[in-house]
């Protein structure tokens, strides 16, 4: 009977457990509600996110000419957070106008932003990018460039 008591004591959670899964179980919650939920753009967005957070602290652990820097690297998370924002935003203005383009567009426009910042940092790490990527990279670039202006 002590070995079923004692089995049942190690599956149920303890009270930090609780509590922790409640705060995080209400993080996302809220999250997913204010991003428009959780779908495949949003999904991927954030991925990239990581990806990109993570390939620059790598490109500048192995370029001999730049250096790990805490206060850039708060910089980074500061702008990522701003991202997330901004598809806040987008996606109230959605519901605003009864309609499902804003969102989309921004998150869209996003995935390539860090999508090319990943590239990026694969270069400043030293690896080779293709020349149809290179080019491929600049003309989107030159389009980014074009639309902000404007």
């Amino acid at each position: 009977m002590n070995e079923v008591i004692n089995f049942f004591r190690e599956i149920l959670p303890v009270k930090m457990e609780m509590e922790w899964g409640a705060a995080v179980s209400i993080v996302g919650t809220v999250f997913c509600y204010v991003v428009g939920g959780w779908d495949g753009l949003i999904e991927a967005l954030v991925f990239a996110i990581g990806i990109d957070y993570v390939s620059g602290m790598l490109a500048a652990y192995i370029n001999p000419d730049s250096q790990l820097n805490s206060q850039r690297g708060f910089r980074g998370i500061c702008k990522k957070i701003m991202i997330l924002l901004l598809v806040v935003l987008a996606h109230f203005l959605d519901q605003a106008t009864h309609q499902e383009v804003i969102r989309t567009a921004v998150i869209w426009f996003f995935l390539g932003n860090e999508g090319l910042s990943i590239i990026e940092n694969a270069a400043k790490a030293g690896l080779p990018i293709p020349d149809s990527l290179k080019n491929s990279l600049e003309q989107l670039n030159h389009q980014k460039a074009e639309v902000m202006q404007k």
